[in-house]
């Protein structure tokens, strides 16, 4: 099994991505379940399930770096 993290291209939410390694599934596709865009399609056979982790709207926002300290040149 292989996992990995995912986040939405359209809205942003965050998704963990499970892929089977030894089980053969199906050419598939999913979707977002908060906004319906496409999160992937596949054509080789595949098993993949997406889990979604927090909806856009429940992240954290980006917080800005801090600017660095000001070093003083007197002394």
């Amino acid at each position: 099994m292989k996992l990995s993290d995912f986040t939405c291209p359209s809205c942003g939410a965050a998704y963990e991505v499970a892929e089977s390694i030894s089980a053969k599934g199906k050419p598939g596709r999913a979707e977002c379940t908060v906004c319906g865009g496409l999160l992937d399609s596949w054509q080789a056979p595949k098993m993949i399930a997406y889990r979604l982790v927090s909806p856009a709207e429940h992240k954290y926002s980006r917080v800005p770096v801090p600017p660095p300290p000001m070093v003083s040149t007197s002394g």
